[in-house]
């Protein structure tokens, strides 16, 4: 009982000692950026998509007629223009995210 005891109190002291390292903390500090942009830019997606859709698609059977005028619209062209930017720029965040883990993991041999 006591030898499991202490190697608890190994293992825990060890666990601590890698939790609290500095190169832990800018680890755990560029997860959590990392995280925040990912779900500010997924934010910003839904809420214009949905933007678009209440402002510039009528789903009624008259939206057929309505559309043709609100497809020309400036304002939801501009809304739509920056939606499908903010989507190539969650790929671009996830490649990158990729390519940092990878570099990281060569670049600690």
């Amino acid at each position: 009982m006591y030898t499991s005891s202490l190697l608890l109190t190994n293992m825990e002291s060890k666990i601590m000692k890698v939790l609290t390292s500095e190169s832990s903390n800018k680890l755990f500090k560029a997860f959590g950026h990392f995280i925040l942009v990912v779900f500010i830019t997924s934010f910003l997606h839904w809420g214009l998509v949905n933007f678009y859709s209440w402002n510039c698609v009528d789903s009624s059977w008259t939206g057929v007629f309505t559309h043709i005028i609100n497809l020309g619209s400036p304002f939801c062209q501009f809304i739509n223009y920056i939606q499908f930017e903010i989507s190539k720029h969650y790929i671009t965040i996830w490649a990158s995210a990729g390519i940092a883990i990878v570099a990281y993991f060569i670049g600690n041999k």
